[in-house]
């Protein structure tokens, strides 16, 4: 008797559900349980981005090409024209995103 190929998938009232060894569960929880204790400290990679540039990977690949080019100043005017006031971060956002790449 062959055995069945894992993950195992089906549909239950309504609910998408996959079935997988015991040992790949236990596994998933525990790689769960120290990514939150990596969250729980604090750490820098996973740290919510707060700037409205680092949640806008179109803007912040646009400025990043656009500083050291031009002024900062007129990056944010292309970028306006480009994408519309409604994206473009303010000037003081701009400036915080250029001095965090500058440091790396």
């Amino acid at each position: 008797m062959r055995k069945p190929a894992f993950p195992l998938a089906a549909t239950i009232a309504g609910v998408e559900v996959v079935t997988i060894p015991l040992s790949d569960y236990r596994e998933m929880l525990d790689a769960r349980h120290r990514l939150a204790e990596l969250r729980v400290r604090d750490d820098p990679r996973f740290r919510v981005a707060h700037s409205p540039i680092d949640r806008d990977s179109e803007i912040a690949t646009f400025l990043a090409e656009q500083f050291g080019r031009v002024p900062v100043v007129q990056a944010l005017d292309e970028c306006r024209a480009r994408f519309g006031s409604v994206r473009t971060p303010s000037r003081s956002a701009a400036y915080r995103f250029w001095t965090r790449m500058r440091r790396g």
